[in-house]
């Protein structure tokens, strides 16, 4: 992958990969002349999550959560819904707590938005295969497309 700056947001993409939840890992919103990176943006059919991993240092420090506050309403008035995991949930209670409130979410804003990340097929190579960045040794000559699982809503 090629994000590697935080041991909790590679632990939170290792889970969303195993979830199949297709995620955008640090995309930049603006809002109000203010932009923000996003650890993981979800988009589903109603609705757009952001899910942030907080380290406990870094973001227990007065000034920090005076600027997580205006990130966070600024975020959610253009209709982002907000989670945020701390360090012990993700590295203690990442089963238990988050990925049930990850999946409670999703469900409840419509399932996966099967059209933002559209799957894209891809031509057998021909001549001698040449390494991608993004390529993994299992799916170098893979040719699957892995579409969005749709949830659907609870009743």
């Amino acid at each position: 992958d090629l994000y590697d700056e935080s041991p909790l947001e590679d632990a939170m993409w290792l889970e969303l990969k195993k979830l199949e939840v297709y995620a955008e890992r640090q995309e930049f919103i603006e809002v109000n002349e203010r932009e923000y990176a996003l650890d993981f943006s979800v988009y589903c059919a109603d609705g757009k999550i952001d899910i942030e991993t907080d380290g406990d240092y870094w973001h227990s420090h007065p000034e920090k959560r005076a600027e997580d506050s205006i990130r966070y309403n600024d975020l959610n008035s253009i209709g982002w819904h907000i989670l945020r995991f701390t360090s012990k949930q993700v590295n203690e209670q990442m089963s238990e707590y988050c990925v049930p409130k990850i999946k409670d979410t999703i469900d409840n804003l419509g399932g996966l938005d099967v059209g933002k990340f559209l799957p894209r097929k891809l031509k057998k190579p021909t001549g001698t295969y040449q390494s991608s960045l993004f390529d993994s040794s299992t799916e170098k000559n893979s040719n699957r497309v892995l579409p969005a699982k749709r949830r659907s809503k609870k009743k």
